[in-house]
């Protein structure tokens, strides 16, 4: 009767891109949440007072709408995304290469965190997105710079605006992350990019990734790729990382130039291609919320 009732009980729903973020923060250890709170803390003051610039200097700030205006739709949305994912790898270091010990520090060695001048177009278009009210909108061409200055003092005066501890700053960098792979699948849906069969990351790996091929010494064992045997003490194999499985320079390079994966134990390493990169950092996200 027990598996009757169970089975007439509609399934529970997924976990909300939140809940998976929570999840995955509450295996952050102890010791390293107050480092972070306070680096999310500082990196919210820089970007306020990189905003806060760009608004008071108007040569700055039509500098960086007009970069923003010569963007093609696609381009504007890969700016968004790589924004939304820059939260991400914040809020969470460890996603980062070389990462994991806490208060943000690593995340400079991320290829796709965003640097000047495409910053400053990204403030603007998170403000211009957080700013903007169709409703209140005129006919008249929009004045950007006086929305965007109206929403910053509104937000400024708001309770979490007000916040006086570094935990104040954790919920914005917690909703920006969580928007990370709704937007994402937005952009894949659109596309009509769904990914690969099953669920891996497909396309070119990044060049940091391939930069990080280490030279190794073998034993005369097969290439995965190939199939053929990589000569005892040759200098013409590398290693991929972080598995260690061995291959010809050659054959590697071309596999990575294809896909981000590994040939042998589908190992995942970070892709070129932002939505690829977005979609296997998520999975890192949700194997932290199961705890793996």
């Amino acid at each position: 009767m027990d598996a009757d009732h169970s089975h007439g009980q509609p399934p529970p729903p997924p976990p909300s891109s939140t809940e998976i973020l929570m999840a995955a923060l509450l295996n952050v250890p102890a010791v390293q949440l107050p480092g972070l709170a306070r680096a999310l803390a500082a990196d919210a003051r820089r970007l306020q007072s990189r905003l806060a610039f760009l608004l008071l200097s108007p040569p700055h700030f039509t500098r960086a709408l007009a970069r923003l205006r010569s963007m093609p739709l696609p381009a504007k949305a890969a700016l968004l995304g790589r924004a939304l994912l820059r939260s991400l790898l914040l809020l969470l270091p460890v996603l980062c290469p070389d990462g994991g010990s806490g208060g943000g520090g690593s995340t400079h060695h991320h290829h796709l965190l965003l640097q000047p001048p495409d910053l400053d177009a990204a403030l603007l278009l998170l403000a211009m997105c957080d700013s903007y009210s169709p409703a209140a909108a005129a006919p008249s061409p929009v004045d950007w710079r006086a929305v965007i200055v109206d929403g910053v003092v509104a937000s400024a005066l708001s309770v979490s605006g007000l916040g006086g501890t570094p935990w104040a700053a954790l919920g914005p960098y917690v909703d920006a992350a969580a928007k990370c792979r709704r937007f994402a699948d937005a952009v894949a849906a659109v596309a009509g990019d769904g990914g690969t069969k099953d669920g891996e990351g497909s396309g070119a790996a990044s060049y940091a990734a391939v930069l990080a091929l280490i030279p190794v010494a073998v034993d005369g064992a097969p290439c995965a790729i190939c199939r053929e045997e990589m000569a005892a003490g040759g200098r013409g194999v590398c290693g991929l990382r972080p598995c260690g499985h061995q291959f010809h320079w050659r054959c590697a390079l071309r596999w990575l130039a294809r896909r981000n994966t590994c040939p042998c134990c589908r190992a995942e390493l970070p892709a070129e291609d932002p939505l690829k990169e977005t979609r296997r950092l998520w999975r890192s996200v949700e194997r932290m919320a199961r705890g793996g």
